[in-house]
């Protein structure tokens, strides 16, 4: 239980993990875009591509497709790979008219939000396929993974679909590192999470299975970019980047990534429960 007990203030003044707080969403997703959009200007400048993992859910790129808007950067030399997206039962991509489409926020809040002259498009934007999930792996390697995997962790500590194995699957940390684009069942402790977290709890919106980039295409990033946002991620953080490297945890295999960093808001920053060591001391 020790990194549930690591202050706000230890956590922010950490030696080797860079912590950066903001106040709120709203500032932690003006500093990813501003950061994406100093990125893309300057590899444009190099006459360099630039390639992103990105997640749905936690960041809102209305204020990345703003910058560029208003700055007048160039997108067309821009690849972007979606970490996941939900599948029917017959493991085909949802429509776009479901209201949990990855495919439709993409759409309407990044690709729609970006002037067109700017060359951002749907062809710009690579998710993976559940037809043919290994192509989206070549694509990742054969440019030794992208610029920077943005993202953050499920309660179980997953990493996009990434969950741990259940407790009658055997993994090893180094097993669960190189797990690869794949279809899967979305587990029942990540289903919950989704159900409180993105549709008011209405379990049955949600759908059973997914596809999703593995840890192994996100590792291969040359920086990992970490966010988190929310109350409960004051603990999932720590656990995580604090904890022991575990395939328990998936999230934490990042603390073995040469280049990581971190954004985190004022409520992700405080510390979990200051006596939980001793509450469930005096459980057991």
């Amino acid at each position: 239980m020790e990194p549930y007990q690591i202050s706000r203030t230890d956590l922010l003044e950490h030696d080797e993990i860079e912590f950066t707080l903001v106040s709120d969403k709203e500032a932690l997703d003006r500093r990813i875009a501003r950061e994406i959009a100093d990125l893309v200007a300057s590899n444009n400048e190099a006459g360099e591509e630039t390639t992103l993992i990105l997640p749905v859910g936690p960041l809102d790129y209305e204020y990345f497709a703003g910058i560029c808007n208003r700055e007048r950067i160039s997108l067309g030399n821009v690849t972007v790979y979606m970490m996941d997206e939900y599948l029917d039962d017959d493991d085909e991509i949802i429509s776009e008219d479901h209201p949990l489409s990855f495919h439709a926020f993409v759409r309407d809040n990044l690709v729609g939000n970006v002037a067109d002259d700017l060359g951002l498009t749907m062809d710009s934007v690579v998710f993976p396929d559940p037809t043919e999930p290994e192509a989206v792996t070549a694509q990742i390697e054969a440019i030794d993974g992208v610029d920077v995997c943005y993202g953050g962790f499920g309660i179980t500590g997953h990493f996009a679909f990434n969950d741990p194995p259940e407790p009658n699957e055997e993994m090893t940390p180094e097993e669960m590192a190189d797990t690869r684009t794949r279809n899967l069942t979305i587990t029942r402790e990540s289903t919950t999470q989704m159900a409180m977290g993105g549709t008011l709890g209405t379990w049955q919106l949600i759908p059973d299975r997914a596809v999703t980039l593995g840890m192994y295409e996100m590792l291969l990033s040359d920086k990992i970019h970490l966010t988190f946002m929310r109350d409960w991620h004051a603990g999932t953080l720590r656990r995580a980047l604090l904890g022991p490297v575990t395939e328990q945890c998936p999230g934490s295999l990042i603390q073995n990534h040469p280049n990581f960093e971190v954004t985190l808001t004022e409520i992700a920053a405080q510390q979990p429960l200051p006596d939980v060591t001793q509450a469930i001391g005096d459980e057991e």
